[in-house]
């Protein structure tokens, strides 16, 4: 007997135990033609109270086993799901398994007009037990503009012009959505979209001088404060899933507002379960 199989002094079950971090390249099959991924992995098991350890080595052989030639993936989740599935193949006393990916991704979007292919940080998560639950989650985090409507308020009233004519600070929000489904993933891309359109305007890598001065009008023309952008980002994801038939999911909306004019941030956070089926 192998010292992973004997019993643990405390007969604790532990929910997730494995490797971290694993680096993985994977060339998926997408609707655009190939595409080559830097994945960060987490490949967990969970394990009851009376095993010691679990033998991690075969995380590692499972992630290479969802790679053989021809070493390409018709999709993301498709590849963690064959790897989810093959821990539970290698780890015979497992409960369940837990595999998770960090990458960056690129969006097409358009905003009034202006178009852009702009980075997208994306987390995707596939999670099976033994009774063949499965799990998706899908995180998006983007990069977008607010202005604020108090002092836009203020300003205005102080100058006699209309709100929207008033120039107000603004600052760079970063904006996360996350919606975990029971066995249908939600496209990375409709996330991002979505969350992209919540601000007061996104941020674009490519602006010329004109380009830019509109982009700057549109957001005083829409001031939020975060509490704004996290309210705009939930109804929107809702009305996604709407949209595409899902009727039960739990949606989790975050927004840090890198302040301008103050040394701190300020933070927002909602998380929603739509229908009976999604759990609290």
């Amino acid at each position: 007997m192998e010292i992973q199989d004997t019993r643990p002094r405390h007969p604790i079950p532990l929910d997730w135990v494995g490797f971290r971090g694993v680096r993985r390249r994977v060339v998926i099959e997408s609707p655009q033609g190939p595409i080559g991924l830097d994945l960060d992995l987490d490949v967990l098991v969970g394990i009851d109270g009376d095993r010691r350890g679990a033998h991690l080595s075969r995380n590692i052989e499972a992630v290479r086993e969802a790679l053989e030639p021809p070493s390409r993936a018709p999709s993301l989740e498709e590849y963690l799901e064959s790897i989810a599935r093959g821990l539970l193949g290698r780890h015979e006393y497992a409960t369940r398994a837990s595999v998770r990916a960090r990458t960056r991704y690129y969006v097409d979007i358009e905003y009034r007009g202006l178009r852009g292919v702009e980075p997208v940080e994306v987390e995707v998560g596939v999670h099976i037990d033994r009774s063949g639950e499965r799990r998706w989650s899908v995180a998006a985090t983007v990069k977008g503009m607010t202005v604020c409507p108090s002092a836009q308020s203020t300003i205005a009233s102080m100058l006699g012009v209309e709100a929207g004519r008033a120039p107000s600070h603004s600052q760079k929000a970063v904006l996360t959505g996350r919606i975990e489904t029971m066995g249908k993933l939600v496209r990375i891309e409709d996330i991002a979209r979505e969350l992209f359109m919540s601000f007061s305007a996104p941020a674009m890598t490519l602006l010329k001088r004109s380009q830019e001065a509109r982009l700057i009008l549109e957001a005083h023309s829409s001031p939020m404060f975060v509490e704004d952008l996290v309210r705009e980002a939930v109804a929107r994801l809702e009305e996604l899933l709407r949209r595409i038939g899902l009727a039960h999911a739990v949606i989790e909306v975050e927004a840090v507002s890198l302040e301008s004019i103050h040394p701190h941030d300020v933070y927002a956070y909602k998380r929603s379960v739509i229908g009976s089926g999604a759990e609290d």
